[in-house]
């Protein structure tokens, strides 16, 4: 009966916290084959686990993130985006967006609005 209990406190608490974010999902704990909890922090997008996401899904699962973190301690600050190349379309933000582009056109350093 006790580890019916730990199994549904640890899936309230995963739910809790992931209603929190648009994308990303937070597993924080495994359920082992005997039954036992094991703590962990993996973010997943669509049970896809974070290291096998594309570059862009990455991108916008960490605006994601900083979307939620900003509301909660109310508070805003720029974020740069290296590789931002990589990304069709970025997750709406309130915060500025610096986004560094590999482009072979511009041999220096260009600032573009």
């Amino acid at each position: 009966m006790c580890d019916e209990f730990i199994k549904i406190k640890v899936d309230m608490m995963q739910t809790k916290i992931n209603v929190n974010f648009k994308l990303a999902k937070f597993k924080l704990f495994d359920i082992q084959v005997n039954g036992g909890v094991n703590s962990c922090c993996e973010v997943m997008f669509d049970n896809v686990p974070y290291n096998d996401l594309n570059n862009a899904m990455k991108i916008n699962i960490g605006l994601d993130i900083i979307n939620t973190l900003s509301k909660h301690y109310n508070l805003s600050a720029p974020i740069f985006i290296d590789n931002a190349e990589s990304v069709t379309e970025f997750e709406k933000t309130e915060a500025q967006l610096i986004k560094l582009v590999v482009s072979e056109e511009h041999k220096k350093l260009t600032v573009c609005k």
